[in-house]
């Protein structure tokens, strides 16, 4: 399953994918509870989100050693692009 890495504004990050049907949406929860990840589950959109958050990420090396990496390619790419602040915000999480 892909899960996408979202940074707000405050720093936070989370790992997320959308669903339209909530039975696709369960099913993905399931696999991530299974796999020993405590994610959780939100209607969005017209859809339902599954998500999971910073703390859970920074529990596992692995997780956290992939997510670092695409912090630092989203860091790079903000920054290439002029996006001072939005570098910024990234960075920020990238080296906790």
């Amino acid at each position: 399953m892909r899960m996408s890495v979202h940074v707000n504004s405050s720093s936070s990050i989370e790992l997320k994918t959308w669903r339209k049907e909530l039975e696709d949406a369960v099913k993905i929860l399931e696999r991530l509870k299974n796999a020993g990840y405590d994610a959780g589950l939100r209607p969005l959109k017209g859809g339902f989100e599954v998500y999971v958050s910073m703390y859970v990420i920074e529990k596992d090396q692995e997780l956290a050693r992939k997510v670092c990496e695409v912090l630092k390619r989203m860091h790079e790419e903000a920054a290439n692009k002029g996006k001072e602040r939005r570098a910024r915000a990234i960075a920020r999480r990238w080296r906790d």
